[in-house]
């Protein structure tokens, strides 16, 4: 009787497999596998994607200066990217804290700019640097922030107007497989141009959410980041882990923008996006 009841069992699953529709499962997430923000090129066109629904990605710049400021933004129940300034007190362990708590972190890399040099910090990058002295300072930059997957600048109006200065930072980045965010301090940048030309991955910063304080300035520009991703697809914003009253902003932001049916996620994810529409440009 066993043995006639093993067979009929192992004849039933092998029925059902044989049988099973050849299409994915209705709302499974395989980034929930294969590591927040890769999607395989064979996933890029699937339906339904999440590269279909509009997507913010929300950058807090300045951690590492203060522990118990990041951990409040850590804490929140949705997807963030945090990035964190080289050689502070608390650089690593916000990094580290950040990412068992599922969040997304960067290297915020100081950069020279014009102006405010005194405000850089320590790991910055100057115009005066050689190419190998550029890239030993953003490996030792990287050092100080474990398990970073991009980075982005801190200030840089002038850094990031040097071509040369681009070039060896973006190789190395390259180099190392991470991505790098233009925060757009200048409309002079040349980031775009030399990341197209050595085909490393840039992405660009479409609003500063905190550059005005004022709580009523902050929620405009929350809603007009919610305007650019269902015009765009994708909206990349910054905002300042410093900002007073940003952080219950957020977290009455990111209900309504669930219940707009925007959908929140770390920096990564939204490189898939990028690469679809550049294979679909002439």
């Amino acid at each position: 009787m066993l043995i006639f009841l093993g067979a009929f069992l192992i004849l039933a699953l092998v029925l059902f497999f044989v049988l099973l529709p050849s299409r994915p499962l209705k709302g499974f997430d395989l980034t929930k596998i294969i590591g927040a923000g890769y999607l395989p090129r064979g996933i890029l066109s699937s339906s339904p994607s999440p590269l279909e629904t509009p997507m913010i990605a929300l950058v807090l710049d300045d951690n590492g200066y203060n522990l118990e400021q990041s951990q409040t933004f850590i804490a929140l129940p949705f997807p963030l990217t945090l990035s964190v300034l080289p050689s502070l007190k608390y650089s690593r362990q916000v990094a580290q804290e950040a990412i068992a708590q599922g969040k997304e972190v960067i290297l915020h890399c100081p950069m020279e700019s014009y102006e405010g040099n005194q405000w850089l910090g320590p790991g910055a990058i100057f115009v005066s640097m050689s190419e190998e002295e550029i890239k030993k300072q953003v490996e030792a930059d990287l050092y100080d922030v474990p398990g970073a997957t991009g980075v982005n600048n801190h200030m840089g109006t002038r850094a990031t107007e040097d071509a040369r200065v681009m070039r060896a930072f973006l190789s190395y980045l390259k180099e190392r497989g991470l991505y790098f965010l233009d925060s757009k301090v200048t409309a002079g940048s040349k980031a775009s141009q030399i990341g197209r030309e050595l085909k490393a991955t840039v992405l660009e910063n479409d609003l500063f959410l905190d550059h005005d304080p004022d709580p009523q300035a902050i929620r405009e520009n929350m809603k007009r980041l919610g305007e650019i991703a269902r015009k765009k697809g994708v909206a990349i914003g910054i905002a300042h882990v410093y900002t007073r009253n940003l952080l219950p902003l957020l977290k009455e932001q990111g209900e309504d923008w669930k219940k707009e049916g925007l959908r929140m996620v770390r920096l990564s994810e939204v490189i898939p996006f990028f690469l679809r529409a550049s294979e679909k440009s002439p």
